[in-house]
């Protein structure tokens, strides 16, 4: 048979043990929003680096889309120099291109 004093013993240890499940939950719960605090405070980090990444890369085309662009333009205009001075020299052009083929026909055929 159970005396008196077992049952408080009991009793008293049941509560013990509803505390530390009540202090467990309130743990969980606390750890719960500390992560959902953690993820959406790295994922914010994250796309905030995204769109820095976005930014400098569309910035990079653009500065190369430029430096293309002028480097295209100026091959034109040397272009065009070039076939000015053929339109004034043509007989020196002439020559020169013969010279030119020749000493390249010469070491290429040793």
């Amino acid at each position: 048979m159970e005396t008196s004093a077992n049952r408080g013993m009991t009793e008293q240890g049941s509560g013990d043990m509803q505390q530390e499940m009540d202090s467990l939950k309130e743990g969980f719960n606390k750890l719960r929003t500390d992560v959902s605090d953690l993820f959406t405070h790295a994922f914010g980090v994250g796309r905030g680096g995204a769109n820095y990444a976005r930014e400098y890369g569309t910035d990079a085309i653009e500065q190369l889309k430029g430096r293309f662009e002028d480097l295209r333009t100026r091959g034109a205009d040397q272009m065009q120099m070039f076939e000015h001075r053929i339109e004034e020299n043509p007989l020196q052009s002439a020559l020169i291109a013969f010279g030119v083929g020749f000493i390249v026909a010469k070491i290429l055929g040793r």
